[in-house]
């Protein structure tokens, strides 16, 4: 069965329906064993919730003073405040998106001040990035001669925080260096160039508390600004960031899926989105001390796994498996072979502590910002660094040292594992490809049909990781190269659709270019924060064919909606003229058409309003060359991203 919502226009999944959808049969498997052994997932406090509340639901609920909570109904309009459901719901909204904005500030504040560290001689590590620092230092006119790198990646570093932190009127630096003119112009008339991810926080929670703005398109505007420093400032500050001390990816040939793990062996996950303690613990695991400690108790090797950002930064570097996505921690704690899991930052459910005490792993924080109680906690800060060679030591021995800990009468790992091709960067897209100018014949003549980036979180209000899996297929099978990143691209490495072998799924054209080329139909291309590739190669292309992004083939799509990050990854693309496919209706209310009261012709309503009629109607088209669609079924999900691309190709003269 299925849980209804009619004013969504669309249902959610119980457990049933996700164990007949999921794509992997790892993951049905899993389900079934954790019920069996007793114990609760996601999938049984998502049933326990029903059903959710409307108003939350639709955005109409309002909790931003202590005069509410107040919500919009047809009897009552307006909250206490006076406040309309136009108001309310992009404030909803903004507040989603600088959440996520804050979120990916603190992972750009660790990568950029252990830069500083490094280069500074105060932490321990080597910075690998030379190619990228100058680059850098050429894009930010930087004086590169007579420097060491280690002194031009601390000059960046400087940039990039002051474009963290920025309180006077001056842009974000990544934004003038690595946007498109084209764009910057269009900002610069919508005025919503932003200063930095702080001052906007800032603003976007001072316009929306109690008695400050109350015009929506004021709110909206501010919106944009945000996207705008979420993207410069945090995702692009990030990624390069993280570049910079560890070098540009490679696509690397490897094993992923929850069959990675064995049981002879112990088996150690790492999870979250900052590397950079990971990197120590890694260093620290293959000393022979730590290898001959896991003989001792008995194992025959260690084997390393990785979920979520943490997980594909990881792969992209070593080669190292991924395992799985948000979602799925809770189920692979499940297999009881998970002697320990390593976080650090964002994604990491309460769920999987709880699982974690039933099966006898053990939990180690290494963020201030992500405290679990009953969890080791060995923060890493990169203003205090003088720990850090120790606490990873110390981590990785209480990793190994956990397998004895085992309840080995629990243990039942899958047996699949798949073939993938991942870890992509943006240099090694075009140089596989065959350079810019290359990529963009493919797409003018057809034989790519355009380019969807198919990314973000999962979500319990669709069958886990099927809207990702069924949408991604029907993608290639019309020559439609798919880039994806983050949780989203766990279920595509999972699914097989990141090998090469799935060229038997995809279109003649498609086909083509993974024989002549060796890539795969789809490219993981890293952590959320690593969007910043993909938005380059559409820079690139559109910049390297004289034709605005917003007339080019390409899409993103968000199949499953979870994290209020999502909301952020959504709208710099938005803001660059790229159309957005929304997998679930977001918190705004559904346009449901009725009958008005009294007509004598049967008239109808549309039923709308000022938001949906803004982000999916022609206000953002108009302002910024791209809209919205929502469709939570992913077959004409498909569709709707087929229709849109044709269109594109169409207003070329392309075939």
């Amino acid at each position: 069965m299925s849980y209804k919502y009619p004013y969504l226009n669309t249902d959610m999944p119980d457990k049933t329906e996700v164990l007949q959808k999921t794509p992997n049969t790892a993951t049905k498997m899993l389900i079934e064993k954790i019920e069996a052994d007793g114990n609760e997932t996601y999938l049984d406090r998502f049933a326990s919730q029903q059903p959710q509340c409307s108003f939350g639901l639709k955005g109409t609920c309002c909790r931003m003073c202590q005069w509410g909570p107040c919500r919009i109904t047809e009897k009552s309009p307006r909250g206490i405040c006076g406040r309309s459901q136009d108001e309310i719901v992009i404030s909803n909204i903004i507040r989603a998106l600088v959440s996520g904005l804050a979120a990916h500030g603190r992972h750009a504040h660790e990568i950029i001040y252990t830069i500083k560290g490094v280069a500074e001689g105060k932490i321990n590590l080597k910075l690998k990035g030379t190619e990228r620092i100058i680059e850098m230092a050429k894009k930010l006119e930087l004086k590169i001669s007579n420097k060491t790198p280690e002194q031009l990646a601390g000059e960046i570093a400087d940039i990039l925080i002051e474009d963290l932190s920025r309180m006077d009127n001056k842009n974000i630096r990544l934004l003038e260096v690595f946007a498109p003119q084209e764009r910057k112009d269009v900002w610069g008339n919508l005025d919503v160039l932003p200063r930095s991810a702080s001052y906007e926080i800032m603003e976007a929670l001072h316009m929306t508390t109690l008695g400050s703005c109350t015009d929506w398109r004021a709110i909206a505007g501010q919106e944009k600004r945000s996207a705008l420093a979420y993207c410069y400032s945090t995702l692009f500050g990030s990624s390069l960031a993280t570049e910079i001390l560890f070098g540009l990816p490679e696509p690397k040939e490897t094993e992923v899926n929850y069959g990675i793990m064995k049981e002879d062996h112990v088996n150690i996950l790492v999870h979250g989105h900052s590397p950079v303690m990971i990197e120590k613990v890694l260093e620290k695991i293959k000393l022979p001390e730590i290898q001959q400690l896991a003989k001792d108790y008995g194992a025959k090797g260690i084997v390393i796994g990785g979920l979520c950002c943490t997980g594909t930064e990881l792969l992209a570097r070593y080669g190292i498996p991924t395992v799985t996505n948000i979602l799925g921690q809770e189920f692979v704690i499940g297999t009881g072979a998970v002697d320990c899991v390593v976080v650090d930052m964002q994604c990491v459910i309460p769920g999987m502590k709880i699982l974690a005490d039933c099966y006898g792993t053990k939990i180690i924080t290494t963020c201030n910002s992500n405290r679990i109680p009953g969890a080791v906690h060995l923060p890493f800060d990169p203003e205090k660094p003088e720990t850090l060679d120790e606490d990873a030591y110390t981590i990785a021995r209480t990793a190994v040292e956990a397998y004895k800990n085992r309840d080995r009468s629990k243990i039942k790992i899958p047996k699949e594992t798949t073939k993938a091709y991942g870890g992509w960067g943006y240099e090694s897209i075009v140089k596989t490809l065959g350079g810019i100018s290359n990529i963009g014949k493919l797409l003018k003549n057809g034989t790519l049909k355009g380019i969807a980036t198919v990314v973000g979180c999962n979500t319990p209000k669709v069958a886990y990781e099927s809207n990702h899996v069924t949408i991604v297929k029907k993608l290639i099978e019309w020559d439609i190269l798919v880039l994806t990143t983050g949780c989203c691209s766990h279920a595509l490495l999972n699914a097989g659709l990141c090998s090469k072998e799935a060229s038997e799924l995809c279109g003649n054209g498609l086909k083509k270019v993974i024989e002549e080329y060796n890539v795969p139909p789809v490219m993981a291309v890293g952590g959320c924060v690593d969007n910043t590739r993909t938005l380059r190669l559409f820079i690139a292309l559109s910049e390297e064919l004289g034709i605005a992004i917003k007339d080019m083939p390409f899409m993103f799509v968000g199949p499953e909606p979870g994290n209020e990050k999502t909301v952020g990854q959504g709208m710099s693309f938005l803001m660059h003229g790229v159309s957005n496919l929304v997998g679930f209706p977001a918190p705004i209310p559904v346009p449901m058409p009725k009958p008005i009261a009294g007509s004598a012709d049967g008239e109808m309503d549309r039923g709308s309003n000022n938001i949906a009629d803004y982000f999916g109607g022609n206000g953002a088209l108009e302002e910024l060359g791209a809209k919205i669609y929502t469709e939570p079924y992913p077959e004409l999900a498909a569709q709707t991203i087929k229709m849109h691309i044709k269109r594109k190709r169409n207003h070329l003269g392309w075939k």
